[in-house]
């Protein structure tokens, strides 16, 4: 049997976002006035597009996760999307509107456990080419960072 430093995380991310939270994940404690206020900032007003940050590793310690509405300028439908929230170990936040983001944050939290992590995880912002128009957002551990 896996002890708990190398046992995978039985944590879905998707029940964490579910009705009842009200599509809400945040792994900051936020237990103070302090610490809320900076959960309010991160959501509110993120310093960075986790786009323009292709090709660079974050160490990012925390993560927020809320679902929001989008809504298609060319046929006006509405549909849900998560939005993604990155802290690194610095406090600067990276913001995306993203399913590759969001599936990279579900399986790491499921494989290397759920956030805070103090030392902050390298993570490498990369970006696929899925056809010709598509192109997805994601996020890959850095193991050249880690000894």
């Amino acid at each position: 049997m896996a002890d708990e430093t190398t046992a995978i995380a039985n944590v879905d991310v998707k029940t964490a976002l579910s009705s009842d939270n009200r599509g809400f994940y945040s792994s900051l404690a936020a237990t103070n006035l302090l610490e809320r206020a900076k959960l309010y900032n991160a959501i509110s007003n993120p310093a960075h597009q986790t786009s323009d940050m292709i090709g660079e590793t974050l160490l990012v310690t925390d993560i927020i996760v809320e679902v929001i509405d989008i809504t298609d300028d060319l046929t006006g439908e509405v549909r849900q999307a998560p939005r993604v929230v990155l802290i690194d170990k610095g406090g600067e936040t990276y913001q995306s509107v993203s399913v590759g983001v969001y599936n990279s944050i579900t399986r790491l939290i499921q494989i290397v456990g759920e956030p805070t992590w103090p030392e902050g995880l390298p993570l490498k912002v990369r970006q696929i080419q899925k056809d010709a128009t598509k192109r997805v957002i994601t996020l890959e551990i850095d193991t050249s960072v880690i000894a």
